[in-house]
């Protein structure tokens, strides 16, 4: 098997960090979103707060600032 050298260790940090999140705060709660028909705000906030959205977008716009992987 060929070795992945796509990713660094940031890029396999952020991946795991963002598995612990989707188990932890959206899994547990999928099917009452499934039925209400939308995902709760808190959740998106969260998201937010852990530096999951708006990866690439600049700093400078509020973004993280991350590479496109």
């Amino acid at each position: 098997m060929i070795a992945r050298t796509l990713f660094d260790s940031g890029h396999l940090a952020f991946a795991d960090s963002f598995r612990r999140f989707i188990d932890k705060e959206v899994t547990p709660h999928h099917a009452a979103w499934e039925e209400q028909g939308y995902v709760d705000r808190a959740v998106w906030n969260k998201a937010g707060a852990n530096g999951f959205l708006c990866l690439s977008l600049p700093e400078a716009y509020g973004g993280a600032g991350a590479d496109k992987l």
